[in-house]
């Protein structure tokens, strides 16, 4: 009995941990990413790139302090700085050629809004797996606790292409009822289909008007001769940078 007893204590401690396992491993911000790169290679498609973007709304004031941070820590990098008639854009590309993927950090000052910028993080690669992934998820935890926020929500973006005769629409069709995808709108051309949605099997969503919240976006279209791109993000396929 007192065996019993002490083996009781033992998972009632553990309980916790054990659940918390689960639920980080169900609710990793790089699960979808996975999910989408899965589905991919198992429709024998390679994937074509990959994207994951890291949003944080700063005043104006604060710019000369993360650009001489950025220049600080990354002194290798190129800087690029753009104007157009709404916002001014400063680029820091990190280019390292051991790296399985290339980072870029852009801030965006408004003309338009006086205290209002922006810096995002942009990863992006051309192959997702373990390997990949085992090094980028550490990059991705210290940015956001040296930067962004730790509920910060990560954007990601896959894209493939391919030739011939696979049935795009089917394709769509199954990556819907694989993860259980409720369509919210469907956006049907003649070159190109669109369809957002809400799938329980990723924490992360944003606000959605008067349905709620979304969080995948996914899409086909039919380029040029015989190829076809499709688009999957999470919570959204375009970019505004």
């Amino acid at each position: 009995m007192k065996h019993f007893a002490i083996i009781f204590i033992i998972i009632l401690l553990l309980q916790p941990h054990l659940f918390l396992a689960a639920q980080s491993k169900r609710t990793s911000p790089l699960q979808p990413l996975t999910d989408i790169t899965d589905f991919i290679k198992n429709h024998n498609l390679e994937v074509g790139t990959w994207e994951v973007t890291m949003k944080k709304d700063i005043n104006q004031d604060e710019m000369s302090y993360y650009k001489e941070m950025l220049q600080t820590q990354y002194p290798h990098m190129t800087i690029k700085e753009t104007e157009n008639e709404k916002s001014k854009k400063f680029v820091f590309t990190n280019h390292q050629k051991k790296s399985q993927f290339v980072e870029k950090f852009i801030m965006v000052v408004s003309k338009e809004m006086q205290s209002y910028a922006q810096i995002l993080y942009v990863a992006t690669g051309d192959e997702w797996n373990e390997s990949t992934k085992s090094n980028f998820m550490p990059r991705l935890n210290q940015l956001k606790s040296a930067i962004f926020q730790e509920n910060t929500t990560i954007f990601t973006c896959v894209k493939t292409e391919y030739n011939g005769i696979i049935d795009g629409v089917l394709l769509l069709e199954k990556f819907s009822t694989r993860l259980q995808i409720e369509e919210l709108q469907i956006l049907n051309e003649e070159d190109f289909i669109s369809v957002t949605g809400l799938t329980k099997k990723w924490s992360q969503a944003i606000p959605y008007g008067d349905q709620g919240s979304m969080n995948v976006q996914f899409a086909l279209r039919e380029g040029m001769g015989a190829k076809t791109t499709l688009t999957f993000g999470t919570p959204v396929i375009t970019n505004e940078y």
